[in-house]
């Protein structure tokens, strides 16, 4: 009895054993794709008895070739994943014992460290450029890649170029430009991967210039490109906004051997950087695959060039072709939305948002807010923005902006209000909202107090900043204040010069006005559309032909010639001055009028007492489909009130006609 009881526990031992070999070979079967994750796994049974049952399994299939087979790929299989595990447990071990000796070595005095590397050798632990490059990744600071630096010198006794790369690396990872440029220089040997890095360096420094000299070496120097040096350049070319080299270098692209997806998007993306769209989508038609990041980078680049419908049109081609957007995509597509006023769009978008189509987040919420207050749905926006969990700047601007934007001032600045007691970051675009919130309504004292807040932060230097102010004074009515703004200002554009401009003329400082005209020319500014509308509307109420005419000769070299606003202001001016003929003259080669510049003639010839053109005028009107206003209407009738009846009945016209029609 006692016999069998210690024979049987032997088998049953066996019997476990086997039916552990056979689980795992059927696992194997059924998922040949995770042969890797089971062995890591079930390290331990796989063991010399397991491969004899699998041996004998196929002994057993003697008469069949194909389950033979089988087994013995099965087996293959079974050696090769095991003798892959037991390398990298090998090299885990292998970095956990480098990765002490570094922080024994680094710590130590620099001739304790070198004897300390002797004796790795006597241990047969090489010191090998392998090992200092694992070195080089376990420091964090400069002091440590400094240590290992002075190491290298050391034991080295010639220079190697892949540890040189390496404490390149380093250094770059560390923002130590210069001594990475140090190590650089010393080098007797560089290769394709030391330019790529150091130029990369400097570019992500924001040293365009530097790096478009070192890329220049490496030509000279004829170091060969590869897609990582490729990817750096056309990233060069895009910053600089150089579309004549960069289409050089897109041209060597496709000529080479190093095309891949992420050299593709790097071309799409230099295009789109440089404003070329036309060129971003043929290179990205051309793209042999696609991925999230390129449909991205054409997705914002035709958000932020004004391609809006583009924009969503090409998300719905990627929703249809299987892409899944990130955050980053529907930023761009809901910033398009909103551009467009595409309330449509964006409110399906939300919904997708809803559904988790990917992962809300402030910059999320924040593009929901800016896109809601866009389209004119304050109420909306504000429900987003009520309902966000976590807020930054970016949000409390663009519910301020939007605020402000739709005419609603006070909310703007009571949300400012909200926004400071939280303590909140204020950045520029805060504060130009809230200076068109007060300028809207007339809010001088709280205007005030955000201009203190503007020269304590060293916002004044700023010219959009500038700009506001000069434009809040003025429609404040302050313009001592507009004045000594625009003074203080380092530099002055065109906004800044027709923000003074254009405040003076509406508050009835036109000769001012006009000398500030003058110094703007003077000054080398050229003049847009609104400062010559500004200008004109001056002259019309100083009743200054001359100027008025210097200033059309002005205009009329420029883009502003065909914008129907200064021509309008031009038609008022010459009506203004008496000069009927020189005012139909603009509105009869005007490309295009609008119902200002029609009531401006209709007017113009009521006031200088030509009734019947004027009435002439008004039916020309009518019959283009355009609707008379009361005020034309009762000053065409007073002017014909002066006319004599048969004058009118001359011309085959008919005030009380024209009156009922």
């Amino acid at each position: 009895m006692a016999f069998t009881k210690s024979f049987n526990t032997p088998l049953l031992q066996i019997d476990e054993e086997l039916q552990r070999h056979n689980e795992l070979i059927l696992m194997i079967k059924e998922n040949p794709s995770e042969i890797s994750e089971i062995v890591s796994r079930s390290r331990r049974d796989f063991t010399r008895e397991f491969f004899m049952h699998l041996h004998t399994l196929a002994e057993s299939s003697v008469n069949n070739l194909e389950t033979q087979n089988d087994f013995a790929k099965l087996r293959n299989m079974f050696l090769a994943a095991v003798k892959d595990y037991d390398s990298a447990m090998e090299s885990i071990e292998t970095l956990n014992a480098a990765e002490l000796n570094f922080q024994d070595i680094i710590k130590s005095p620099s001739d304790a460290s070198c004897w300390k590397i002797d004796n790795l050798g006597e241990k047969n632990q090489c010191f090998n450029p392998e090992l200092v490059a694992h070195w080089l990744q376990l420091c964090y600071n400069v002091e440590e890649v400094g240590r290992v630096h002075a190491i290298v010198l050391k034991c080295f006794r010639h220079s190697n170029t892949y540890v040189d790369n390496n404490l390149i690396c380093s250094y770059l990872r560390l923002v130590e430009l210069d001594r990475a440029r140090c190590v650089f220089d010393g080098m007797p040997r560089k290769n394709t991967v030391t330019w790529t890095a150091i130029i990369d360096g400097y570019l992500k420094c924001n040293l365009d210039d530097e790096a478009f000299k070192l890329f220049q070496d490496s030509v000279k120097h004829g170091v060969p490109a590869n897609s990582k040096m490729f990817v750096c350049i056309m990233n060069l070319c895009g910053k600089r906004v150089d579309l004549k080299l960069g289409k050089q270098i897109h041209a060597r692209i496709l000529k080479s051997r190093w095309r891949n997806i992420i050299v593709d998007n790097a071309v799409v993306h230099f295009y789109a950087k440089c404003g070329d769209i036309s060129s971003a989508f043929r290179a990205f038609d051309c793209m042999a695959e696609r991925d999230v990041i390129c449909w991205t980078t054409m997705i914002t680049a035709c958000s932020q060039q004004g391609f809006g419908y583009e924009a969503m049109l090409m998300l719905s081609q990627m929703l249809g072709e299987g892409f899944f957007p990130n955050e980053y995509t529907i930023c761009s597509a809901l910033k398009a939305c909103g551009e467009n006023k595409a309330l449509k769009f964006g409110t399906q978008l939300h919904g997708a948002i809803i559904k988790n189509i990917c992962k809300s987040d402030v910059f999320i919420g924040t593009s929901l807010v800016d896109m809601y207050a866009k389209c004119g749905l304050m109420v909306d926006s504000k429900g987003v923005f009520d309902r966000m969990k976590i807020r930054n700047t970016a949000t409390w601007t663009s519910i301020i902006s939007g605020y402000a934007r739709n005419g609603f001032g006070e909310e703007a600045i009571n949300f400012f209000r909200l926004m400071e007691s939280k303590r909140m970051h204020v950045n520029k675009l805060t504060v130009l909202s809230v200076l068109m919130a007060c300028g809207t309504t007339k809010a001088l004292l709280i205007g005030r107090e955000v201009h203190a807040q503007i020269i304590k932060r060293i916002f004044h230097t700023n010219m959009y900043i500038g700009s506001t102010l000069v434009w809040f004074y003025c429609k404040c009515k302050e313009y001592s204040y507009a004045f000594k703004v625009l003074q203080h200002m380092p530099l002055r554009d065109v906004v800044s010069w027709t923000a003074i401009i254009s405040g003076c003329a509406r508050l009835g400082l036109e000769q001012e006005a006009l000398e500030f005209l003058q110094e703007m020319m003077e000054e080398g500014v050229l003049p847009n559309s609104y400062t010559y509308s500004s200008a004109l509307k001056a002259c019309a109420e100083l009743e200054a032909p001359m100027l008025g005419k210097l200033i059309h000769s002005y205009a009329s070299k420029s883009p502003a010639s065909s914008n129907v606003f200064v021509n309008s202001a031009l038609i008022y001016m010459y009506s203004k001055c008496g000069y009927v003929a020189d005012a139909f003259q603009v509105f009869d080669n005007m490309p295009e009028r609008n119902l200002v510049s029609w009531e401006s003639m209709i007017l113009a010839y009521a006031w200088n007492g030509h009734a019947r053109e004027a009435l002439k005028l008004v039916h020309r009107m009518q019959a283009e489909g355009l609707v008379v206003d009361d005020y034309i209407h009762t000053t065409v009738v007073s002017a014909c009130g002066g006319v004599e009846h048969g004058d009118i009945q001359q011309s085959g016209e008919s005030s009380s006609h024209y009156l009922y029609s």
